[in-house]
């Protein structure tokens, strides 16, 4: 009896080990969640990941922090409370599945019921390029499903179909635009959301809105997209990535987004704009490094089209 205790116990144990390793997945269920430097939140927040974010699991030791890597290869520990777990053979559905993109920059929400648009009634916020399962409907109102299953209605103006997010020719515009909206937005070390930005984190939600993937950090984006000298200051177009150091053979430590005329958009304590020019106390408090164009660039290193990432389709 005791013999086939033992053996029943292993077998269980091999079942629960099996399942694990084949949760190889986790998709963002909430609106947000804090990617941070170890197990912890008072650790430190190295970036963000939105809802219908996937994310490949690297360590799980059993507690409520995994390590994870994102679409740009960003690795971070997430706690388990935000996340949804998936099986390769869920993720591969949910990459075949029909889906839609929030576009609109402010907060959306979606509602249990359409007729009752009341606070009790939502069934959770969601921020720009969260991703949820569903179709946009002709109607105001659009069916969609979060990735932990929760159901609900959203405004179908505030929603494009995945399958078209970002199959739309580069608009460098719609990127400079969207800063302009987010003017004045408080800066926060690590944040890449509409509520609140760091310098990089300015450039990966204006570029992920038009379905153009960056690498995380302004270190690593500057090694990314086709190169402009510093002295090539006349061939910078609009949207172009600006990049600063604090001494001349520094690191990277800022980046911007070029407008026109010389000017420039950049989160520094807060969404701003600042020119190229001496008598501008933040221009001439760093060292410009040279800039980066992302127009024509994509799918070359570190700049994926969502549409072309084996992660999303």
């Amino acid at each position: 009896m005791r013999h086939i205790l033992c053996l029943l116990i292993a077998a269980l144990s091999i079942i629960s080990s099996s399942a694990q390793s084949d949760s190889a997945w986790v998709s963002v269920s909430i609106p947000v969640v804090c990617i941070r430097e170890g197990r912890g939140h008072s650790t430190e927040l190295s970036s963000q990941a939105v809802m219908g974010t996937p994310m490949l699991v690297l360590e799980d030791d059993g507690s409520e922090w995994l390590l994870l890597k994102g679409p740009d290869n960003y690795e971070g520990y997430v706690n388990v409370s935000g996340l949804t777990r998936l099986s390769h053979r869920q993720m591969t559905a949910w990459r075949k599945a029909s889906r839609v993109v929030v576009t609109a920059l402010d907060d959306s929400r979606i509602y249990t019921d359409t007729t009752d648009l009341s606070p009790r009634n939502v069934v959770s916020t969601l921020v720009c390029s969260s991703i949820l399962e569903g179709i946009p409907a002709n109607g105001r109102y659009s069916f969609v499903t979060t990735p932990d299953g929760r159901n609900g209605w959203i405004e179908t103006a505030r929603i494009a179909s995945i399958d078209q997010w970002g199959n739309d020719a580069f608009n460098a515009d719609d990127i400079i635009d969207r800063c302009y909206y987010l003017m004045g937005t408080p800066y926060l070390w690590g944040g890449c959301t509409p509520k609140s930005m760091d310098c990089s984190g300015l450039v990966r939600l204006t570029y992920f809105a038009s379905g153009i993937l960056t690498l995380r950090d302004a270190s690593q984006q500057f090694n990314s997209g086709l190169r402009l000298a510093p002295e090539q200051t006349d061939m910078l177009r609009r949207g172009d990535l600006l990049f600063f150091s604090n001494t001349p053979d520094g690191g990277i430590t800022h980046v911007a987004l070029y407008d026109c005329n010389g000017t420039y958009i950049h989160s520094s304590g807060k969404v701003r704009v600042s020119r190229m020019a001496e008598d501008d106390a933040d221009f001439a408090s760093r060292v410009y490094r040279g800039a980066s164009r992302i127009a024509g660039m994509e799918d070359s290193f570190g700049i994926w089209r969502i549409k072309n990432h084996p992660w999303y389709f």
